[in-house]
């Protein structure tokens, strides 16, 4: 059992705390907290007294009761800086530490001192969090074990059912089962969603191996029939340079030179054969020339007007001239019988050299056909031979094409084998997480409401039950209260009827949250690990009471007094309330009289003869 002891409380600037400091000491026994406002005449509320409950709960958790804004903590009167002490032990009854917390607002800060060495963490939040690891108790339980601020927050039987059943498991120190179960859930729906996140990737997996598989087999079959058209390339190549080089073998090459030295001396002949056929052509023109040209004289020499005329001069002959008229024409005539007969001479030859010509020409174009023929054996050879070459490099590309691609493997081998492997692993961590999921969901019923934690409860609810039954009896209640192992409540009224908590009046209703509240103290203390020296009630004599209820819930403050020893303090506006602790016959106690005065709350001397009732 971890003892938690708080020493004192010290607030400055908080809330309507001014400069002046309002400490409290606590010690066991009852105190009073009470006081009087002296800006209302005869007014006891908006004194300040239950800052004393919302500073300690803000030394602890960093926040108020009432949950305000941390700009409206801070007196806004005296606008000093906000300041909240508390000094506690943590340990057994004989061995303890001692702890005081510093809180300060304007600026915020947060200090811890173990020992009077400064534990501080690196920030505020971290701070708090370490102070609630030391108290291990959450807000909620402090709230209602502790501070049991009645008629400020909603009355536990008047919570929603699940806000009920997590108090409950606060105060049994169940919440692990409920942590327990928020973590199983959190793994059984993050398994979930692996599982699920899983099985569509095998899906995937699948279907991309399928179209691996698929395009593997496309791969194959173009392979294959690459690889036949090739060898079909090959073979038919194959035939066409055997047919060619059978060609070659067949083929005789004649050699023109000889063809060709004939042609050109036979070109030589042609050339000088034109040439004499060109002398005699211009002979012949000549000789006609001539012979024209003397016919011409001849007539010439015919009178003109039937006188002789001379055929040079075109002069008239005389008559006396007439012998020599005729030698001429004599001469004429001899002139052109000899030119006749040199061209007829010229014919003859000229005819000659024509056959001539036509002989060489007809031998040169037998030669040059043989030459031409020749020269296309030559270049069929050639052609022949160049397509041999072609079909020789054609082989060997597909002799190296045919190694390559046989040599090629396969690109979706390696795709389908990683596909394959992954697909393995997914469909392993698929069974991996169904088995997970199994063990889940029988571990889920073990911590579940009908597992280990039902028959956890159902040890716990009968002492539960019997207290809720002594706190109703000693209230002087009308009903009888009780839990099942589900924390559902069944009230059942004085004439055994079953009943709703707002069936009930507001005073028969205080009675059975008062009988919670110190049954839940009581569980606290016994189930818990951590058991704290104080305990504040915030109004619990002022309202829904009468003089009777005040003095049962007095018996059982000091009955709680006698057996534990606590500090209690009890928050009143009633003028009688200073009285309620020496009527309560405990030995120890006091009155915490605060004073509110220009809107400035400080604690004042409680003189007990001035405010004797």
């Amino acid at each position: 059992m971890k003892y938690i002891q708080f020493k004192k409380l010290s607030i400055r600037n908080f809330l309507s705390v001014g400069e002046t400091s309002v400490e409290v000491e606590f010690s066991p026994g009852l105190h009073i907290i009470t006081g009087i406002n002296k800006d209302k005449v005869d007014r006891r509320n908006g004194v300040g007294k239950s800052t004393v409950a919302d500073a300690l709960y803000f030394a602890l958790y960093g926040n108020t009761l009432r949950e305000l804004k941390k700009e409206f903590i801070c007196n806004n009167i005296s606008s000093g800086r906000c300041e909240v002490a508390l000094e506690f032990n943590i340990g057994t009854k004989k061995i303890h530490d001692t702890y005081k917390i510093v809180r300060l607002l304007s600026p915020t800060k947060c200090y811890i001192y173990k020992n009077g060495e400064d534990c501080t963490r690196d920030t505020i939040l971290n701070t708090t969090d370490y102070i609630n690891d030391l108290i291990n108790t959450s807000e909620e339980v402090f709230q209602n074990c502790v501070l049991m601020t009645v008629n400020n927050t909603i009355p536990f039987m008047a919570k929603k059912r699940l806000d009920k059943r997590k108090f409950i498991e606060g105060i049994l120190n169940l919440e692990v089962f409920s942590d327990m179960i928020a973590q199983l859930r959190n793994e059984y729906n993050e398994y979930r969603r692996e599982l699920e996140t899983e099985c569509t990737v095998c899906d995937e997996v699948q279907l991309s191996l399928k179209n691996y598989t698929e395009q593997q087999s496309i791969h194959t079959n173009n392979k294959k029939t690459k690889l036949t058209k090739y060898r079909s390339r090959q073979r038919d190549n194959d035939t066409e340079l055997s047919r060619i080089r059978s060609k070659l073998k067949d083929i005789k090459i004649i050699d023109s030179s000889e063809y060709e030295t004939k042609i050109n001396t036979l070109n030589e002949r042609y050339k000088v054969c034109e040439s004499k056929i060109i002398s005699v052509s211009n002979n012949i023109a000549e000789c006609n020339a001539n012979i024209t040209l003397l016919g011409k004289q001849d007539k010439a020499l015919v009178l003109s007007s039937g006188k002789p005329v001379c055929p040079t001069c075109l002069r008239s002959i005389p008559k006396d001239d007439k012998s020599h008229f005729e030698n001429e024409r004599l001469k004429i005539k001899d002139s052109i019988k000899t030119y006749n007969d040199k061209l007829s001479k010229y014919n003859k030859t000229l005819d000659e050299l024509y056959t001539i010509k036509t002989t060489l020409k007809s031998r040169m174009d037998s030669n040059m056909s043989l030459v031409s023929e020749t020269k296309i054996i030559k270049q069929r050879v050639n052609d022949l031979k160049t397509r041999e070459g072609t079909l020789e490099g054609w082989q060997q590309e597909l002799i190296q094409d045919i190694d390559e691609l046989e040599k090629q493997s396969n690109q979706f081998d390696d795709v389908i084998g990683t596909a394959e492997e992954r697909l393995t692993a997914i469909k392993n961590n698929i069974q991996n997480l169904k088995g997970k999921i199994k063990d889940l969901d029988i571990v889920k019923f073990i911590v579940s409401e009908e597992g280990v934690k039902s028959y956890i409860v159902k040890k716990i609810l009968q002492l539960l039950n019997s207290k809720l039954a002594y706190y109703l009896k000693k209230m002087d209640s009308n009903c009888i209260l009780f839990f099942n192992e589900y924390f559902e409540e069944q009230i059942v009224d004085d004439k055994g009827k079953i009943c709703s908590y707002f069936n009930f009046s507001g005073a028969e209703r205080k009675n059975i949250d008062l009988a919670c509240l110190f049954t839940f103290m009581d569980i606290r203390r016994l189930q818990g690990d951590v058991s704290f020296n104080v305990s504040v009630y915030d109004e619990l004599f002022d309202s829904s009471l009468d003089e009777k209820g005040v003095d049962l819930v007095i018996d059982i403050l000091k009955e709680r007094f006698e057996k534990y020893n606590e500090c209690m303090y009890v928050i009143s506006h009633r003028k009688e309330s200073v009285n309620f602790n020496t009527r309560s016959e405990i030995d120890s106690g006091g009155v915490i009289f605060l004073q509110k005065e220009n809107g400035i709350t400080t604690r004042v001397p409680f003189d007990r003869e001035k405010f004797k009732v």
